[in-house]
């Protein structure tokens, strides 16, 4: 780690749930410039994770006071449920880091960096400036003007397909119709929540300049590369944390990124294509997704993290059930989530969505199977269009 985040303090393990192999990482919102954090490669190998608990339990509060009534009546006032449902979550958090601890091998010493999602945003927000600004990262869509894409994979999440709407919103025809004039000519700054090899941010780019609009900043929250350009397609990138390999020799890897509400049922997950040629949300585990190909955990520990985090997610949704008085059922999750389960014929909308997990549990090796054979099909399928 850089000298700079130990002595300005930024990055402590000071939080009641942090080990001694994690530290919170605190941007500085006033700071100008970004807080580099060295990481040497074969002695640390650092996984990085924003806090977003404030923005799953949003969403899950509204999902979940939004379905049925159950037998003991109606769901639990939001403002009771908001911080019950935060310390699930966050123990639910806790659980995937312990699994994940447990099932990567790294050469050197494994380290979590927990980023405070809160000011974090305030950092993208000042560092960003005024107007025009497009927000790709779902975080921060307050006062922006969201562009909501991402990139498409196959099931399995081992092949990618290019640039593909967010589920549920608009094609990208639509969106890039929609977004705001530049009357001053001085170009757009796009808002992004991670940048890593920038292939995203290329594509992104090139479709503004296709409809005439010139990007001129670009402000990730969180950008690892161990040579990082300053600039990608003529717009200066201005991250607020910049991670970097050092002493690295043979392209070696030291740092990874894992969001941890892709590895809860219905929140968030994986764009991935469908066998019907729609588009669902998958959990980062087996049987949807490898893990190994999203965050280099080892591919021979994908069914061991596949089942303990159907056990920390069956964990989470029987709290849940508790504090809302009622079943969680596959109604309540994410509408791409839904259809994802329905396009495999893994569940239906009335189902208790721990009935689902269990299923999976018990079918792993036999839905693994399917997907496999899926994700050869749609291999050899034309990719289409990534602007439909």
């Amino acid at each position: 780690m850089s000298r700079t985040a130990v002595d300005r303090n930024d990055v402590q393990p000071d939080h009641p749930r942090i080990r001694s192999d994690h530290r919170v990482v605190r941007p500085d919102p006033a700071s100008a410039a970004p807080l580099r954090i060295d990481v040497p490669a074969g002695k640390t190998f650092v996984l990085i994770m924003r806090d977003d608990t404030a923005h799953c339990v949003r969403e899950l509060s509204r999902r979940l006071t939004g379905g049925p009534a159950g037998p003991l009546g109606g769901p639990a006032p939001r403002t009771a449920l908001g911080p019950a449902l935060a310390e699930a979550y966050r123990d639910f958090q806790r659980d995937t880091r312990d699994t994940l601890r447990d099932v990567m091998r790294p050469s050197g010493r494994l380290e979590f960096h927990l980023v405070d999602a809160h000011r974090l945003e305030l950092a993208v927000r000042g560092r960003a400036g005024h107007g025009p600004l497009i927000s790709l990262d779902p975080l921060i869509e307050r006062a922006v003007r969201p562009l909501r894409v991402s990139r498409g994979f196959l099931l399995g999440g081992r092949t990618g397909v290019g640039l593909v709407a967010r589920p549920g919103a608009a094609s990208l025809v639509r969106q890039l119709a929609g977004l705001p004039d530049d009357p001053t000519r001085q170009g757009y700054t796009l808002i992004e929540d991670d940048v890593c090899t920038g292939e995203t941010l290329r594509e992104v780019i090139g479709l503004l300049r296709a409809t005439g609009r010139r990007v001129r900043q670009v402000v990730p929250g969180i950008r690892l590369d161990g040579t990082a350009r300053p600039s990608i397609l003529g717009a200066t990138v201005a991250p607020v944390l910049q991670y970097r390999t050092v002493g690295a020799a043979g392209g070696a890897h030291a740092m990874e990124l894992a969001d941890p509400r892709n590895f809860l049922l219905g929140l968030s997950g994986l764009v991935v294509r469908l066998p019907d040629g729609g588009w669902g949300r998958a959990p980062y585990w087996l049987p949807f997704v490898s893990t190994a190909a999203r965050i280099g955990t080892p591919a021979a520990s994908d069914e061991e993290f596949a089942l303990r985090l159907l056990e920390a997610n069956l964990r989470f949704f029987a709290r849940a059930e508790r504090l809302v008085g009622r079943t969680v059922r596959v109604a309540d999750l994410h509408p791409a989530t839904r259809r994802l389960l329905r396009s495999l014929e893994v569940a239906q909308g009335p189902e208790p969505v721990r009935a689902v997990l269990e299923r999976l549990m018990a079918d792993l090796d036999r839905l693994g199977e399917l997907i496999a054979e899926l994700e050869e099909r749609d291999a050899r399928l034309p990719a289409g269009s990534a602007v439909s």
